[in-house]
């Protein structure tokens, strides 16, 4: 999400930039045009003034020498620019004489190369940046202070459940003296992999590699979810490839594969199935649920993006971290036959 953010951000900064700088150089050759023709008019008109105060005669060798003293065409005829390209500016001799000046119009970059054009383009960029800095900076610092408080705001309702789990044995256990302990420890257990999944994503430090087998990794995660899917009527498949080693983060990798296979466990409230299938350090997970919506299949990877009611919106971009983390890739995808895929490559 955040990267959504900075992207439309500098996209729009760039554009502002952009027809800025075209704005300014219209402006600027405006100027620049009628200050050169300005220039040329007084060119023209001091030279036939000078021409006209010493009587020198109008011949082909003077408009041949005024040619190349001035570095344009002249002619002692009324006559108009040839094309487009030029411009001509004629002014009176004396009664029956004119002379004629003809020159290439200014182009783009004559207007590029002149100090004015350099300085005023300088100026304009560093007010952008200027501009740039003390807009957006604030801006993403108020974004950023926003999204920790929707964060601590899921985090807070998702540890409400454990906690109040643990609350209603406590009190059952001081009324009937049972030992409710394996499920005080399961619920605790949730809540420091909810800790730990948000301090993941607070401070993603490297991952604390060593020898994982992937097979073990999903049984250990699919006993913890086994209720959650009997509740559901989800029958989960496992197929892996119990050779299947690699140097991971067993942690971490857990709480991957507990978020998605909890993701297509909720996907299937009336029940389904689940195949997960392991072979070298490929994973794959099919559910037999609606699949993906359209939107989801684009935003699935965005923070705090989800459809389901209640929900937070890390499952698959904290998953989506930690493969990366690894050096792997995760895609998301519809099957052809109905239901939605999640590819881990590691």
């Amino acid at each position: 999400m955040q990267k959504g953010l900075w992207v439309r951000v500098v996209v729009s900064f760039l554009l502002f930039l952009v027809i800025g700088t075209v704005g300014l150089f219209l402006v600027l050759n405006a100027a620049f045009q009628r200050l050169s023709r300005s220039e040329f008019v007084a060119l023209a008109q001091s030279n036939g003034n000078f021409i006209a105060a010493i009587g020198l005669p109008p011949t082909d060798q003077l408009a041949d020498y005024l040619s190349q003293m001035l570095g344009v065409e002249a002619t002692f005829r009324h006559v108009p620019a040839p094309d487009a390209r030029h411009e001509a500016i004629t002014v009176a001799v004396k009664p029956g004489v004119d002379l004629t000046l003809i020159r290439e119009r200014p182009t783009l970059g004559a207007l590029v190369r002149r100090p004015t054009t350099l300085i005023a383009l300088a100026f304009f960029w560093s007010l952008w940046f200027a501009l740039a800095w003390v807009v957006v900076r604030p801006f993403l610092q108020a974004h950023r202070l926003a999204m920790l408080g929707q964060m601590a705001t899921a985090l807070a309702h998702e540890i409400q459940n454990p906690v109040a789990a643990i609350r209603l044995h406590a009190q059952l256990l001081e009324q009937t003296h049972r030992d409710p302990a394996a499920l005080i420890v399961g619920e605790a257990a949730t809540i420091e992999r909810l800790v730990n999944q948000w301090m993941f994503l607070a401070r993603p430090d490297p991952p604390r590699k060593a020898e994982v087998a992937l097979a073990e990794l999903l049984d250990q995660t699919v006993s913890v979810l086994m209720p959650a899917a009997e509740h559901a009527r989800v029958r989960i498949v496992v197929d892996a490839d119990r050779e299947d080693r690699l140097q991971a983060d067993a942690r971490r990798l857990c709480q991957a594969f507990h978020n998605i296979i909890l993701n297509a466990i909720q996907a299937m409230p009336t029940g389904g199935k689940l195949s997960i299938t392991a072979r070298d350090h490929v994973l794959s997970f099919a559910d037999t649920g609606p699949g993906f919506s359209r939107t989801a299949l684009v935003r699935w990877a965005e923070m705090l993006f989800t459809e389901k009611e209640g929900g937070m919106g890390i499952g698959l971009s904290m998953a989506q971290e930690v493969v990366r983390a690894h050096g792997g890739r995760l895609t998301v995808t519809n099957r052809p036959e109905g239901g939605a895929l999640v590819r881990i490559e590691l």
